[in-house]
């Protein structure tokens, strides 16, 4: 079976100019659109949510997967970039190269088995996650005054998808990167334009994005703690009390959520995430990755995330903890508080601030295995 009927460069063209489309339209109304996604909430993580902490969290969500240097400085931008221009600008040449039914089954439909699976990430998080992203954005730069938020959704959201190929260093005719960047990035931003699907993933399917804190620690320079996680919640009841509770990401768990009352829930689940990735070879089409076990609580507050404690079976941490602003008080000031417990017995530690990016002590990471195939 064959799928050369998909040309991706003519999509791409076609995606773009409805993207800009959706963009430069302004409904014939004076009501403004109800905010769904963002409520301006002066704690936890919806406090830390921003347009600098967005492109941090989704640029550097996989950064600890693909190098063993957190140093944002040492990274190898000049090749990656290379590498992802040229993929790019040979979007047909790099699907041919992987084969179009490895393409359409592996990266756009659920059609293959353990060997694949690319689509579940691109659904899931570049067309579902993103674009709920990119509706929540648009919401923060109404809420703060900016004229054309869509089209500042739109900016800042392509820095965030950009950064995020950038860190995974692709190979030059990386199929996943052009994947991502020209067809679920996009699809996930126009989908989130309608109010119809912003209607039902914010009242049926309490979907919201739980940003983790990222810290910049000394002496090495490294970039701790970055990434960004989405979450659904489901009603399991009529009243609502007991919900369905699934976070994605780099971490995946699956339990359920409580109603504490007053807004408050607490969320527990099980799963797995990812270990490690190997150094991308360039002349490579699949890469490699080790999966561990995951298990984690969460406190939030009006879906804004107060408190997570997340253990792994890392190759670096055994648990992860993060306490949001607005639960710790020292006199007037309500920082947040990142702590890692390493498997060699040492101990990381951060403070942050309400813009969502702190400071603390750590250290370089070494090198570790990988094993599943992926691509």
């Amino acid at each position: 079976m064959t799928f050369s009927w998909i040309r991706p460069p003519r999509l791409a063209v076609l995606t773009i100019w409805l993207l800009l489309s959706a963009c430069a339209h302004v409904p014939p109304t004076s009501t403004p659109a109800p905010a769904r996604f963002y409520k301006g909430l002066p704690y936890g993580s919806e406090q830390q949510f921003n347009p600098l902490s967005q492109i941090v969290n989704e640029g550097f969500n996989n950064l600890a997967l693909y190098s063993d240097d957190l140093g944002i400085t040492r990274q190898p931008w000049e090749q990656s970039w290379r590498n992802l221009a040229s993929s790019l600008a040979n979007t047909g040449d790099s699907y041919r190269r992987a084969g179009w039914s490895r393409v359409v089954t592996n990266e756009l439909l659920p059609l293959s088995g353990p060997d694949g699976g690319q689509w579940l990430p691109n659904w899931q998080d570049h067309f579902l996650g993103s674009g709920m992203v990119s509706a929540r954005m648009a919401e923060w730069y109404t809420a703060h005054g900016f004229s054309h938020p869509v089209l500042w959704s739109f900016g800042t959201m392509t820095a965030s998808h950009v950064l995020n190929e950038l860190v995974e260093q692709p190979n030059p005719r990386s199929v996943d990167a052009i994947t991502d960047l020209l067809i679920f990035d996009n699809l996930g931003f126009l989908a989130f334009r309608s109010e119809r699907v912003q209607r039902v993933f914010s009242e049926r399917l309490q979907l919201t994005s739980w940003a983790w804190q990222p810290v910049v620690t000394l002496p090495d320079g490294g970039l701790e703690n970055a990434g960004q996680s989405f979450v659904m919640k489901v009603p399991l009841r009529r009243d609502a009390s007991v919900k369905g509770f699934y976070l994605w990401g780099i971490t995946h768990v699956l339990g359920l959520s409580h109603d504490l009352g007053d807004g408050r829930a607490f969320s527990w689940g099980l799963g797995a995430g990812g270990k490690r990735i190997t150094a991308p070879d360039t002349g490579a089409v699949f890469r490699s990755v080790t999966i561990g076990p995951r298990a984690g609580v969460f406190y939030d507050r009006n879906g804004s995330l107060l408190a997570s404690l997340l253990w792994e079976d890392n190759t670096q941490a055994l648990a992860t903890l993060n306490i949001y602003p607005g639960v710790l008080k020292v006199g007037s000031l309500s920082p947040g508080i990142w702590a890692s417990v390493q498997r060699r017995g040492t101990f990381r530690f951060g403070i942050t601030t309400p813009l969502g990016i702190g400071t603390g002590v750590g250290q370089t990471r070494p090198a570790s295995p990988s094993g599943i195939i992926v691509q």
